[in-house]
């Protein structure tokens, strides 16, 4: 005998068939929309939820079916099928809120550059995962039938004695918690410990365990509690790197050296990548035992390494353009020996 939803209607099967027509239906017009929908900030979220979008013809289409299929069978039998509507009803809205926590990123990017220095991706990313998985894991044990209450009392007792056997890595739970909401570095930058021997581009910030390559491509995992306690320079975020370089002057070009040293502080301002907001000069230092040393000092826009030294380079070499211009020379340490054989420096 066919089943049927109540007697003289039409079979439950014929019901179930025209759901699942509308079911593949539904799936093709959401496909065919996403593969159409443009690639836009207009459309992010759309992007980003594709994929539970695309299962929500097949969701509904199972909730249809276990909710006349229950009827039909035996007790033990809807009582199955009632929890799994109540299981699906829970895991499917977690998975619109786990996608999100996946593409953070982007959607702080599209909120526009203030968002972006105030908002951290990790903490939001991992704070709404970690939130997902307690009420998820809470919803489902409410479906199962265990008290909400018992659970949380027990959870209170096993957390103190959790927290009594776990406290190393609670503090560097903590730590990493820290870390990723006072953000004294982000992945990518490259961060020093005057306290410690650490030093390296920061690779990756996890719950428990910080990633820093060394600049020899090792690879060093350092426990977020020890961030807590020592002293970290992060080298990345410098708006500028400043140059000091002395140089020497022979004692006879001590008449031409004002003119040298205006010149060199003026030029220097005007070499590429030269932060003439900041302080500089050049000036006379001291007299030395051969040389009149003089100093010059400048901020450099360029942060990173090689950078610099490009710009350091230039205004080295404007030094020694402005001193062979003004027909003056650098000192260096010389001797003369004198007519009755003595040795004179």
């Amino acid at each position: 005998m066919i089943p049927t939803i109540n007697s003289g209607s039409v079979p439950l099967y014929s019901h179930l068939l025209i759901a699942f027509v509308l079911a593949v239906a539904g799936f093709c017009c959401l496909r065919w929309l996403s593969a159409r929908v443009a690639k836009g900030p207009r459309f992010l979220l759309v992007n980003i939820l594709c994929r539970p979008l695309l299962a929500l013809p097949w969701v509904l289409f199972l909730l249809y079916c276990a909710h006349f299929w229950s009827g039909e069978g035996s007790a033990e039998v809807g009582e199955t099928i009632a929890l799994g509507q109540k299981i699906l009803l829970t895991l499917y809205p977690a998975w619109f809120v786990w996608e999100l926590s996946l593409h953070i990123q982007p959607i702080v990017v599209a909120m526009g550059g203030r968002w972006q220095e105030r908002l951290s991706y990790s903490v939001i990313a991992r704070t709404l995962q970690l939130l997902t998985v307690i009420s998820t894991l809470l919803s489902l044990a409410q479906v199962f039938g265990y008290s909400l209450s018992t659970l949380l009392a027990f959870g209170g007792i096993g957390g103190i004695i959790l927290g009594l056997a776990a406290r190393d890595w609670l503090a560097n739970f903590f730590g990493g918690l820290m870390l990723m909401l006072d953000r004294p570095f982000a992945e990518g930058d490259w961060v020093r410990s005057p306290d410690r021997a650490i030093e390296g581009h920061v690779e990756k910030v996890g719950w428990r365990l910080t990633k820093i390559r060394t600049f020899d491509r090792r690879p060093i995992y350092v426990p977020n509690s020890i961030f807590t306690g020592i002293v970290v320079e992060n080298a990345s975020r410098m708006r500028n790197r400043r140059t000091v370089e002395n140089f020497a002057l022979r004692y006879e070009d001590v008449e031409k050296m004002p003119r040298i040293l205006s010149r060199i502080d003026e030029l220097a301002q005007q070499v590429p990548d030269v932060d003439s907001q900041e302080p500089h000069y050049a000036v006379f230092l001291r007299y030395d035992e051969y040389a009149l040393v003089c100093q010059v000092r400048a901020h450099i826009k360029r942060t990173d390494r090689v950078g610099f030294l490009k710009v350091q380079e230039a205004i080295l070499l404007l030094i020694a353009q402005v001193v062979a211009e003004e027909g003056a020379a650098f000192a260096y340490p010389t001797r003369r020996i004198l007519a009755n054989g003595s040795i004179a420096k």
